[in-house]
């Protein structure tokens, strides 16, 4: 029995630890707000996780006791796994990447921590002591923010939407917007004045930081689920004072909200970060666009893969496949829709959004039936009610990461204690004596240390290298570079793709530059390009690896490879502007120009106000000589103001490359149009016609060059004397 609590007292503290977990950061490590939190998270996770099968061994009664919820839960689990088996790229399913520390072996350890929670908090007072741990570290997490505010601490985003320790003022958002429900339970649920104090200021100091976040679908989902909780809690309280503090917490949202309304254009409003941007929210704004056109490739890649999804973590797949080149002014990739839903649909498919809206339905649904059976009170109903809506809210526009994960798991912890602390906790079907216990003990320690090894040790060293890796780039210590490299991707899966690809760009960026020994950049480019090579062939569904591939290639001088590299990403990602003028550069190396122009042509048709894809265009036309085409484009552009006299300027130094000298007498003086000041025009326009046999028309924009700019007076009549002697002005 000593044995047993100890364990109890030891896994408690390991949950404990984790809810400080928010406060790490490692500079040391690639993606240092990430990856820190998670690798301990995991170790102290598998470590508690071991210990608490250890302890239901020997005493039953720490097993969990179950609900709706537990059984949502473990389905989403299940779901997820069936969709790494039989989804798009297993690998990336299963270990996911540095920068989001998620996968299926994320959420394999996120079901480890919900099931310590369940069974290892068995009464009100545990839970009381884990909460409030929960509130202490949250208090530091304010105070780093504080200081943030103050311009003390660095706000790691920039601007000043705070973000503390979390590196994103979206997942500091999320985090206090927890601790703002659990501060309101603990106020309506407590007896004493000094205690209701403590939580009302936490109530509001939590409040502040999700304001000063300025995020607006946090803000907006605390707004809504504040007013939800008064709602119910004004028509199922009993106490008649209670019923008219809800009455005045409605009253004053709703004033609230008319008085946002009424003076949405005040200077007060328009100067705040936080209300400028709640009051700029639109569906026609670019953001919202954005969102839909990525929701609505989102429902397309669902569609082909209705059941299952296609795995955890291959958004990326579904996002170059589906690809809206409308998005083309966005980042260049995503890896998240964005969207609860949609993330779930993506990657677990019908059957995995069935499992996290249970999880939902269920706590809302159980909720209800315990108050209406008089077991719980509307505290509970209306305070995780309003939460479990707030939360739903907002997440339909961001994404979970550790930080809340950590939170929302322990909640439905909560909740299922809360409506299944009434029910049997069900006995194990084997009976284990203390010599089993032993054996299991010891084969659980052994698993344990394996699981350690496998699944943090060698990633934490993959980590390092890789960031010692870039490091030695940096610092021009290129050969430790690749060693570093390729010693982070031989060490694990987890983080070998981003290994793989900054590899890539590292032998991209060294292979022209000849100070470096050739025997480096040549070592380096063959080895990146095995790589870059292999991970096509993991993940031959990625558009993203195929690009790399190609690029490398191109380093390298392999331009027929390279080609066909390009030709696969296009063939992936048939809409991706990027890709397709890569492939089109090739054909305009091959002299193929006609069906260089045909690609150019179709990606600046996907979407016309792509300036770049236009002016892409126009630059293919005129190295091809399509002098015709290339007018009808230019005329286009400058009537639309997408066209300025640098651009003009630029397609004439392309024409005159090919001794076009027709074209770009033209585009020169279409230039001067716009820019009569600019003398290198003239100078360029003079150049033009002296090479196109016009010495006379070159001498009078000399002239005209020299009118305009005084100081240009004693060149410019040195170029004249040249020209008049039949040399080429130098």
């Amino acid at each position: 029995m000593q044995l047993n609590r100890f364990l109890a007292v030891a896994i408690k503290i390991g949950t404990y630890v984790i809810l400080f977990l928010p406060l790490v950061v490692f500079q040391g490590m690639f993606f240092p707000f990430i990856t820190g939190k998670n690798f301990i998270f995991r170790i102290i996770i598998e470590i508690i996780f071991a210990s608490w099968v250890v302890l239901f061994l020997r005493d039953k009664s720490y097993l969990p006791k179950r609900s709706l919820i537990f059984y949502f839960v473990l389905a989403s689990v299940a779901v997820l796994t069936l969709a790494t088996i039989f989804g798009a790229d297993v690998s990336r399913s299963f270990w996911s990447n540095f920068e989001r520390m998620e996968g299926l072996l994320g959420h394999l350890h996120l079901l480890m921590y919900f099931l310590v929670l369940v069974g290892i908090n068995r009464t009100e007072k545990d839970w009381w002591r884990f909460f409030h741990v929960s509130f202490i570290a949250s208090l530091f997490v304010g105070g780093y923010a504080i200081f943030q505010l103050a311009g003390v601490n660095e706000i790691h985003q920039g601007g000043t939407r705070i973000d503390a320790t979390l590196g994103n003022a979206t997942y500091l958002a999320v985090y206090m917007l927890f601790h703002v429900f659990l501060a309101l339970y603990y106020f309506l649920k407590s007896q004493k004045n000094a205690w209701r104090i403590l939580y009302a200021a936490l109530f509001l100091f939590d409040i502040f930081f999700v304001y000063q976040t300025a995020t607006r679908g946090a803000v907006l989902g605390l707004f809504g689920g504040l007013f939800l909780s008064a709602i119910v809690f004004s028509f199922s309280a009993g106490d008649k004072r209670w019923r008219n503090f809800s009455y005045g917490a409605i009253t004053l949202m709703v004033a609230l909200a008319f008085i946002f309304y009424f003076a949405k254009d005040s200077k007060f409003i328009t100067e705040s970060t936080t209300l400028a941007r709640v009051r700029n929210i639109s569906i026609a704004s670019d953001d919202a666009q954005a969102r839909f056109h990525i929701w609505s490739m989102s429902f397309k890649a669902f569609k082909e893969r209705p059941i299952l999804g296609w795995g955890p973590e291959n958004f990326a797949v579904v996002f170059s496949k589906h690809y809206d080149p409308r998005l083309w002014s966005r980042e260049p990739w995503f890896d998240r829709a964005h969207n609860a839903v949609f993330d779930w649909l993506i990657q677990g498919g019908i059957l995995g959004l069935i499992s996290y809206l249970g999880i939902f339905a269920s706590s809302i649904w159980l909720l209800f039936k315990k108050f209406s059976a008089g077991k719980t009170s509307n505290i509970e109903l209306s305070v995780f009610g309003g939460f479990l809506a707030g939360y739903f809210f907002q997440n339909l526009f961001v994404f979970d990461q550790l930080t809340s994960y950590i939170l929302i798991f322990a909640i439905l912890a909560y909740l299922n204690f809360l409506v299944a602390k009434d029910n049997a906790t069900q006995a194990l079907t084997l009976k284990f004596s203390q010599g089993a216990q032993y054996v299991w003990s010891a084969a659980i320690f052994i698993a344990l240390l394996s699981s350690i090894y496998v699944f943090n040790i060698k990633p934490i060293l993959a980590n390092a290298s890789l960031l010692s890796a870039l490091s030695s780039a940096n610092s021009g210590n290129f050969e430790e570079a690749q060693n570093e490299f390729k010693r982070a991707i031989d060490l694990s899966p987890l983080g070998r793709r981003e290994a793989r690809e900054q590899y890539s760009y590292f032998a991209t960026l060294i292979a022209s530059r000849q100070e470096i020994p050739e025997a480096i950049r040549k070592s380096s480019l063959d080895e990146a390009i095995r790589e870059a090579k292999l991970q096509t062939e993991d993940s031959p569904l990625d558009a993203r690896s195929a690009l790399f591939l190609g690029s490398v290639y191109d380093a390298a001088g392999r331009s027929a490879e390279a080609f066909e590299a390009f030709k696969k990403a296009q063939e992936l990602s048939p809409k991706k502007q990027q890709i397709i003028f890569l492939v089109a550069q090739h054909y305009i190396q091959q002299q193929n120009f006609d069906k260089a122009i045909e690609l150019a042509k179709t990606a600046a048709d996907l979407d016309r106000t792509y300036a770049d894809a236009v002016k892409n265009l126009i630059s293919f036309e005129v190295y091809a000589g399509k002098n015709d085409l290339a007018r009808d484009e230019i005329s286009r552009a400058l009537d639309s103001g997408m066209a300025s006299a640098e651009d003009l300027k630029n397609w004439g130094s392309i024409a005159v490359s090919r001794k076009n000298f027709t074209l770009a007498g033209e585009l020169y003086m279409e230039a001067i149009k716009l820019a009569p000041n600019d003398i290198q025009l003239l100078i360029n326009l003079a150049a033009t016609y002296y090479d196109a046999g016009r010495p006379d028309l070159a001498i009078a924009e000399i002239r005209k060059a020299i009118a305009l700019e005084p100081k240009f007076k004693d060149q410019g009549e040195a170029f004249i004397k040249e020209i008049m002697a039949g040399k080429k002005p130098k």
